[in-house]
């Protein structure tokens, strides 16, 4: 008999027993791997590191207990977390924010991360989830049905949460940004991605010029010193990169917001820094400048393997004949696939390169070129027959900004109906 037709079938109530009991969105992690490990910023080396256990002197911050409504939110099936928990949330982490800045000694990036990841849920509490009236709320099978679906959980504009909650999420937003700036915090690449996370879900934007400066250029506190020492560190290493990812989710985060200074500073802070330059070359062009450099040496070897095979001429002149049609063969090659991937423009839209600009510089900085063309993407008209038509001083500051940077702004024989 089939095994479908022994199953007994479920009642339609035990179906949205079920349903209801389902795990509420929001989950915090208190275990985190970053999808922007060390693989990536490895040579980011630092004498602080996550720790088991506490060695003598050191000061554990006490973090939020684990039975706020930062740790353990409610949604769907069970409820909303209310305005009155949220202050008291709010006040836990005001109360581990002052007690990270008033210690004296270095924290550990283990507390960072953990401080950080608490305010990631509240600020997912309060823009994805914020509080609502208890009239408005729907039991029964309908609203188990639409907790089932938790991708349709939607962002909150800013100015439509109430009063009380914007202003939540503006001391939120300050007390994630006075522990990134305090002088004895390093900025780890994790610690970044989450800073980058939380004021992205808030909406404020304002802070990550900044932060990307410090991130490269910060003060290095120095372990064992009292009062803390710092050393100088060089914003130009590889290390001190902001990688691709961050720096497009805060660049988005300044769009969103209609913040058109702050994306400038964004592109100017992260895509034209030399270290993300370096980090770019190091990531995709060291392994064919590597084969370049290599490529006469494999074809000296081949040639003079393949000048034995042979007996019509002598083996000094085979060799040498050989070696030039293989190099020869690999140069016009590798030109050819330079050129290809140099000069590929399909991916712009309204930003190009002007001419006379090399190369080799068109290539290093098309993340920066990509970047400000989605600036002119999002602050221009939509409709593409209506280019050109744009203006006022926000407008005309964008395009001499982009003039400077060897970039045309709607170049006339690229547009549409111009060709």
């Amino acid at each position: 008999m089939s095994r479908r037709v022994v199953r007994p079938r479920a009642d339609v109530c035990h179906l949205c027993e079920y349903m209801g009991a389902r795990q509420p969105l929001k989950q915090t992690f208190l275990t985190r791997k970053s999808p922007l490990g060390a693989s990536s910023h490895g040579s980011r080396l630092y004498s602080q590191k996550l720790r088991t256990s506490n060695g003598p002197g050191v000061t554990v911050v006490k973090t939020i207990p684990s039975n706020s409504i930062a740790k353990t939110p409610q949604r769907g099936g069970a409820r909303h977390a209310t305005e009155a928990e949220l202050e008291k949330a709010l006040e836990e982490v005001k109360a581990t924010t002052d007690a990270l800045i008033s210690s004296a000694k270095i924290p550990f990036e283990a507390e960072i991360i953990s401080f950080l990841d608490r305010c990631e849920v509240m600020a997912k509490l309060l823009v994805f989830d914020p509080p609502t009236p208890s009239t408005d709320r729907k039991n029964g099978a309908t609203s188990a049905l639409l907790s089932l679906d938790e991708s349709s959980a939607k962002k909150v504009a800013l100015h439509k949460l109430p009063p009380t909650l914007q202003r939540m999420v503006e001391q939120l937003s300050f007390f994630a940004y006075s522990i990134i700036k305090h002088p004895p915090v390093f900025i780890t690449p994790a610690v970044l991605e989450m800073y980058v996370g939380i004021q992205a879900t808030l909406g404020k934007s304002q802070t990550f010029p900044e932060v990307f400066h410090l991130y490269a250029s910060k003060q290095v506190p120095r372990e064992g010193t009292s009062p803390i020492k710092y050393t100088q560190q060089n914003p130009n290493k590889v290390a001190n990169a902001i990688s691709t990812p961050v720096a497009d989710r805060a660049l988005q985060t300044a769009i969103n917001s209609k913040q058109l200074v702050v994306a400038m500073d964004i592109i100017e802070s992260a895509y034209t820094t030399k270290a993300f330059r370096r980090a770019k070359f190091i990531r995709k062009g060291l392994l064919p400048a590597t084969g370049v450099a290599v490529a006469p040496v494999a074809a000296y070897t081949i040639a003079s393997k393949l000048a034995i095979l042979q007996t019509t001429m002598d083996a000094a002149m085979a060799t040498n004949v050989a070696f030039v049609g293989i190099l020869a063969y690999v140069g016009f090659t590798a030109t050819i696939g330079v050129v290809a991937v140099t000069t590929a423009n399909d991916q712009m839209d309204r930003v190009t390169w002007a001419p006379g600009v090399p190369l080799r510089e068109r290539w290093m900085r098309e993340e920066e070129r990509a970047a400000i063309d989605k600036i002119a993407g999002a602050w221009g008209f939509r409709e593409s027959w209506r280019r050109g038509e744009e203006e006022g001083e926000d407008w005309d500051a964008l395009r001499e900004w982009i003039g400077r940077k060897s970039m045309m702004l709607d170049r006339v024989e690229l547009m549409e109906g111009m060709e």
